[in-house]
């Protein structure tokens, strides 16, 4: 298969390891025809991991900068990762500061749960995902899980969403069935009535390979997911998540490969 575009990429100016320009370089090494730059959005509050507010502006010049300059090797396309919170604080910043900006598109992807402002983040380690669980949840997996996948379901509404990001993110801690099995039939009716949310919406949803690299050792999202898609006919898009330029196609073929198990062909590039 021909990999033609990466959408899902990190840099400097959030918690990536390379430079735009280097994750460009590694598209046009990689023989794409385009690169999506999509940094993590800046939210109101303190975050290690996601731009600065104030660099915001900066970052979207930068892209425009870099898509002109190679123009002629590569289309590069401007994009963020949007965190999908339900706080009024979160919502009105994003409404305010983001949305206006002159995007191509966002990934949208749900990283924080649990109550109270600002909020907390269950991707760091898995001692903030027990955290969370415990603090939030009263220990209820159950009541955690289906508030991530409500999230999914209610980010999936967003028109301004253009790729659902990492759809089954709540799996990162749960090598082992350490926290739930993903066989249970509330597990599965909580994928399902996220699958049928996305279907409605039209959004496409990311083969997030990064998961074959890291924790939880299995792409996002997992294969019976994958399946719930085809069947509903919700398009697929091949992504790294890379942020180094050594990550920009990294899983690819495996990726390609799963899919064509399935019977999905996978999206080539986004539409603009």
């Amino acid at each position: 298969m021909t990999i033609h575009s990466s959408y899902h990429t990190h840099n400097t100016f959030c918690d990536g390891e390379a430079s735009i320009e280097a994750m460009v370089e590694a598209g046009v090494a990689a023989g794409l025809s385009e690169i999506g730059i999509s940094s993590h959005a800046p939210l109101p509050f303190p975050c290690e991991w996601t731009m600065p507010p104030e660099r915001l502006r900066e970052y979207v010049e930068r892209v425009q900068a870099v898509a002109a300059a190679y123009r002629d090797r590569i289309s590069v396309r401007l994009g963020l990762e949007l965190d999908y919170i339900p706080a009024p604080e979160v919502g009105a910043f994003q409404e305010r500061e983001i949305l206006p900006l002159p995007l191509d598109y966002l990934i949208g992807s749900v990283h924080f749960l649990g109550e109270g402002y600002p909020p907390h983040s269950f991707d760091d380690s898995v001692e903030d995902f027990a955290h969370v669980l415990a603090t939030s949840y009263g220990g209820d997996i159950r009541r955690m899980v289906a508030e991530f996948y409500r999230r999914v379901r209610a980010m999936a509404e967003l028109p301004a969403i253009t790729i659902v990001g990492h759809l089954d993110r709540i799996k990162r801690f749960n090598a082992g069935n350490a926290f739930f099995s993903a066989e249970e039939a509330w597990y599965r009716a909580q994928v399902e009535s996220a699958l049928d949310a996305i279907g409605t919406s039209g959004k496409i949803v990311e083969l997030n390979t990064a998961g074959w690299r890291t924790i939880p050792g299995d792409a996002y999202p997992e294969r019976a997911i994958l399946e719930g898609c085809r069947t509903r006919g919700i398009p697929i898009i091949l992504s790294s998540d890379a942020h180094e330029p050594e990550q920009m196609t990294w899983g690819f073929d495996r990726g390609a490969a799963l899919l064509a198990e399935i019977g999905i062909q996978p999206r080539p590039s986004l539409t603009f």
